[in-house]
């Protein structure tokens, strides 16, 4: 996603006139050197929020409070022409501005916006005919709403493995920030997924406490801390997941095999399996091959039956690398994280590239049913989360966990 809105448009922030209560944030060191991070949040005609304390919205270009919103009162924004206007609970305009903006007395406000609250600040953006809604706070604060969404729910004897996540999150933030221009980060699977407060747990805070500024870097730099769910048994070359990635030791393919036992057979997706009729199969594809593939090239499919689907080569981890899909008259030949994406599902893409497929066949060719078993979760590369939390329950340190994934690296304190 590409910011074509410059700064100069306008700005919205809030912040607290009151508040209390003690929060976790209070125990982050006093490190005036933690850098703010940006977080676009929504984005969005319309914004409805509120906060747990009193605040004041102000216009920017006069300098001016234009209003008092008081706790847990709702209030609305929305575009008017190449500004943005401000309603407060009745419905009544209280400011229309090119820049509005808010100074957070108090580190305890949370803000509600889309159903997630969140620490820091706010800022609201004009861009096209939508408002960008960006949350703007410590990235160690950030990183508080980013771990456990990451890494999921774990129980005390894995918070190395929370710290792991931590590290690898805070080296990806650190190497991407400005990534935009409005805005460092956005708040999903592009970037991170980040639901701010509303998504901390006491084990995944912790982990990002006791591990504040550090990141993984090989030759003083931060290194690309790719990482995912479940390998299956075996991780991926960078390179040849992403055709255009340099190779890196790094980001090589490891056996995650300890012992004799794979790291992440706890997964629930270890193994799986997935079904089809030949019905079911082909309305997927041409559904999802119009996505992936540009659209001239497919415009005949609709019109043809589907009579293949085969995988052409496997890369060093046995991975799917090229990927056949056959029709009447059209074939098309796709990359595995391609396919991944064309066999997708209602809600997620296909679970991992490496997968092999059973077909049964109709007398005249066609496919009957097809039958998908694989193993893992994710691109592969990088750091298998699942794994990360075994180890952390056989005793590893968050460092050692790093260090199996991410190969010659160094731990380095950025702040």
């Amino acid at each position: 996603m590409k910011s074509q809105t410059l700064l100069l448009c306008a700005l919205v922030t809030f912040s607290a006139i009151g508040c209390s209560s003690t929060m976790t944030t209070r125990s982050l060191p006093d490190n005036a050197s933690i850098p703010q991070v940006k977080i676009l949040i929504q984005k969005t005609s319309n914004v409805s929020l509120y906060a747990n304390a009193a605040f004041a919205v102000k216009d920017n270009i006069s300098g001016q409070d234009v209003g008092y919103v008081s706790a847990e009162q709702r209030i609305e924004l929305k575009r008017n022409k190449d500004k943005i206007e401000v309603f407060d609970a009745s419905g009544k305009s209280i400011g229309v501005s090119a820049s509005f903006s808010m100074d957070t007395k108090s580190a305890n406000i949370r803000f509600s916006v889309g159903g997630n609250s969140y620490r820091g600040y706010l800022l609201l953006l004009p861009e096209e005919d939508k408002i960008n809604v960006i949350n703007v706070l410590d990235l160690e604060s950030y990183l508080m709403g980013v771990v456990r969404n990451e890494i999921g729910n774990l129980m005390p004897d894995q918070l190395e493995a929370a710290k792991a996540q931590a590290v690898a999150a805070r080296t990806y933030a650190v190497r991407y920030k400005g990534k935009y221009k409005q805005y460092d980060y956005v708040s999903d699977v592009n970037d991170q997924v980040y639901e701010g407060a509303s998504s901390e747990s006491d084990i995944t805070t912790r982990a990002v406490i006791e591990t504040v500024g550090e990141i993984a870097v090989m030759g003083g730099k931060p290194v690309n801390a790719f990482y995912f769910s479940t390998c299956g048994g075996v991780t991926a070359n960078v390179q040849e997941v992403w055709k255009s990635s340099t190779p890196t030791t790094y980001l090589a393919s490891i056996n995650n095999e300890v012992a004799g036992k794979n790291l992440c057979e706890e997964s629930p997706h270890y193994r799986w399996e997935l079904n089809w009729t030949g019905d079911e199969i082909e309305k997927l594809i041409k559904e999802n091959l119009k996505v992936v593939i540009p659209q001239e090239e497919v415009s005949q499919i609709d019109n043809q039956r589907l009579y293949n689907l085969a995988v052409i080569s496997r890369d060093s981890s046995q991975r799917v690398k090229e990927f056949k899909i056959g029709f009447t008259k059209d074939s098309f030949i796709v990359s595995g994280e391609q396919a991944r994406r064309i066999l997708r599902g209602e809600k997620y893409i296909l679970y991992s590239s490496l997968f092999r497929l059973d077909i049964i066949r109709n007398p005249d060719g066609t496919i009957q049913s097809v039958k998908c078993k694989g193993a893992g979760f994710g691109h592969g590369v990088g750091m298998c989360q699942y794994s990360a939390r075994t180890m952390a329950k056989q005793g590893y340190t968050y460092k050692q966990i790093l260090q199996f994934f991410y190969r010659g690296t160094e731990m380095k304190k950025e702040y």
